[in-house]
């Protein structure tokens, strides 16, 4: 499903841009067996940066990959850089292992690379999964909102034209910095995607907990 540039597998949200850059995995003319291997490999080592035992391992320069060095160097950072975003979030929101298969088929990788991606993914998920739990930032908790109607005046060449301004004031509590309150001005069609996306985001939220409550 694609909505707004991003495209949804599952709970998982991939942008276009890293689609695209998944996608060059599968060019055969670009990344022949070798160079594919090595960068797979680099990849997820330097996502997990730890083994299964939890000891910590450097980080693998891609300058330094002899099997990437004829590869073009723009091609491998976006093929990396995707990829690393894409493993991270199949690990952030745990879907199952058939729609991680289904993203990266829809990539057109070749059948072979997708089993060698899959084969990692499995073997180091649970690693990553720590890793992201460690790194996670505390959010703000939103303890209410309140907003309220303004205008503006915008002026023309011949006339004036009054246009409505929403003015939100979110009140949040942050781990850090304590209570604050954040104001946010828009008018009527941007708050209108701001509830679409609050919307899509709360649906979204509402499948990932409701298997859980029916156990």
């Amino acid at each position: 499903r694609m909505q707004r540039g991003h495209i949804f597998v599952g709970a998982m949200e991939i942008s276009q841009q890293i689609s695209a850059g998944v996608a060059l995995l599968g060019d055969e003319a670009t990344f022949d067996d070798g160079a594919f291997d090595a960068l797979v490999k680099a990849t997820f080592r330097n996502a997990c940066g730890e083994d299964a035992k939890g000891k910590k391992q450097a980080m693998q320069p891609l300058s330094e990959i002899k099997e990437l060095s004829d590869v073009d160097a723009v091609a491998v950072k976006s093929a990396h850089a995707a990829l690393t975003t894409f493993v991270y979030e199949a690990a952030k929101t745990d879907v199952p292992a058939s729609q991680i298969l289904s993203a990266l088929e829809d990539a057109r990788l070749p059948e072979a690379r997708v089993k060698t991606i899959m084969a990692l993914f499995e073997r180091c998920k649970s690693i990553l999964r720590k890793v992201l739990s460690r790194n996670r930032m505390p959010f703000p908790q939103l303890l209410g909102a309140d907003w309220r109607l303004d205008k503006t005046m915008r002026s023309r060449t011949v006339d004036q034209v009054s246009e409505p301004v929403y003015i939100l004031s979110l009140r949040l509590k942050d781990p850090v910095k304590g209570e604050r309150v954040v104001q946010i001005s828009c008018n009527h069609s941007e708050l209108s995607d701001l509830y679409a996306r609050v919307k899509s985001a709360t649906a979204r939220v509402e499948r990932l907990v409701r298997p859980r409550k029916s156990k």
